[in-house]
């Protein structure tokens, strides 16, 4: 098998497949499939200090979303200043999670969220360490 050197082309239909994974997890969050059991459980679960704090847990997500995609955007069109709001936005998600607490997942949605996880990884490592890294240092 021989491997396929990364155009633009194919670099954009990563990060297509990547919002399709990244939409696939919030409709799959719509169904659950877990116990009620379960799901009582976790909604005794005490609310962590940033979620019971509306007036900061609000913006703050609204920024991370919106950050978010200005940096998935600036990725399709190969802005310099992408990589890195998007590498620092990942850096950041990775903090709020922290602040978010105890999550519930099917297996389902954990599929597809490390699906997506996955990807992201390799979209960003390409961003900086392929060949597409030069059209980003125009």
């Amino acid at each position: 098998m021989k491997i396929q050197p990364i155009t633009e082309s194919r670099y954009r239909k990563l990060l297509w497949t990547y919002i399709a994974l990244t939409l696939a997890t919030i409709v799959s969050s719509l169904f659950p499939i877990y116990s009620e059991n379960l799901e009582t459980a976790y909604n005794a679960e005490p609310e962590t200090w940033f979620i019971s704090h509306y007036w900061i847990a609000v913006p703050g997500a609204t920024i991370f979303a919106l950050t978010w995609v200005a940096g998935l955007i600036g990725l399709f069109f190969f802005k310099n200043w992408a990589r890195a709001l998007s590498t620092y936005t990942t850096l950041m998600g990775f903090f709020i999670y922290t602040l978010i607490g105890t999550s519930l997942h099917s297996g389902l949605e954990s599929a597809f969220i490390e699906a997506s996880a996955t990807l992201w990884g390799i979209i960003l490592a390409l961003s900086y360490f392929s060949p597409i890294s030069e059209k980003f240092e125009r």
